[in-house]
């Protein structure tokens, strides 16, 4: 390392997905910039301390993300790498998302004994989950299902179901992938029966507002659609003021200068769902958000979301 080159503090959690995730960050920044170094610095979170309390209990907004926030307000750290999907609707004064490189696989992932769908699971199979937004459209699908909690990291909940905890777990495709297990995924599960979360499958590189070093250094990984798509999604997530006890849904795709947003709000118990899909000009991703959150809480997601 030459005394004249510039060093990056990276933040980020210590899972094994985080950890994979940010060693392909600054391995991919590190051929766009050789002459830069990253110092990589793991961060306990709320969440990650709280391992075996229900999502709902922990009853925190950026679990996941809070304590490496702070470490960037506090300077410690110049660079944050969130799975977006962690990352509440609104982020704190003075932080930015500066890049979303391109996203990887957004469905969720059923993972079962014997390989089988979930059409094919027995009748009352026990099914792992701890997000309340796979609880209701499973639900919602297949209310037979016996969902229980379950929390951990990824190969903590593989090793669950390994063990015969479970008949199935529902995990996201894009973590299996990332750490090269795509060959456990059983089905890929269409996004017309679960809708996924806000930002699901892509990666937030968090930093402090107006540090153009920081966000030009990004810029080489920034890919235009996928940030699109997450501003129509956030746009939705800030209307909602969603955070993980909501359960709702987003997903925008993006197609030359229009980009499409279907988004979802379920009732806790899966027993009613809304849903619709708008179009607007990509410029105006984030208010195609706000607009089909507003509609789906006029059109009954209001109600849900109380109960």
């Amino acid at each position: 390392m030459g005394n004249g080159d510039p060093v990056f503090r990276v933040g980020t959690r210590g899972s094994l997905l985080a950890r994979a995730q940010t060693q392909w960050l600054v391995t991919t920044l590190g051929v766009a910039h050789p002459r830069t170094h990253f110092d990589v610095q793991i961060i306990q979170t709320t969440g990650d301390l709280n391992r075996n309390i229900p999502f709902a209990a922990v009853g925190t907004k950026g679990m996941f993300v809070k304590e490496i926030e702070q470490a960037l307000l506090d300077g410690v750290i110049d660079i944050a790498v969130h799975s977006l999907k962690d990352l509440p609707g609104e982020l704190p004064e003075g932080l930015d998302i500066l890049c979303t490189p391109l996203r990887e696989e957004p469905r969720d992932a059923l993972i079962s004994k014997n390989h089988l769908d979930i059409d094919s699971l027995p009748h009352n199979a026990t099914v792992g989950t701890s997000s309340i937004r796979r609880q209701a459209q499973l639900r919602y699908y297949r209310n037979d299902l016996e969902l229980k909690e379950l929390r951990g990291n990824l190969d903590t909940r593989l090793r669950k179901l390994d063990e015969g905890e479970y008949d199935a777990i529902v995990l996201a495709c894009a973590g299996l992938n990332r750490l090269g297990l795509a060959e456990r995924i059983s089905q890929r599960i269409p996004i017309s029966l679960s809708l996924p979360a806000v930002g699901q499958g892509a990666l937030a590189i968090e930093g402090r507002a107006g540090e153009t070093a920081v966000y030009d250094l990004l810029q080489p990984l920034h890919d235009r659609e996928t940030g699109d798509a997450i501003a129509a999604e956030r746009g939705f997530q800030a209307a909602l003021n969603g955070g993980c006890t909501i359960p709702a849904g987003a997903f925008a795709t993006v197609e030359g200068a229009h980009i499409t947003l279907t988004g979802l709000i379920a009732a806790p118990d899966g027993s009613k769902v809304v849903r619709l899909t708008d179009t607007a000009e990509r410029s105006d991703a984030a208010r195609l958000g706000r607009t089909v959150a507003e509609r789906l809480l006029n059109q009954g997601g209001r109600e849900f979301l109380k109960g």
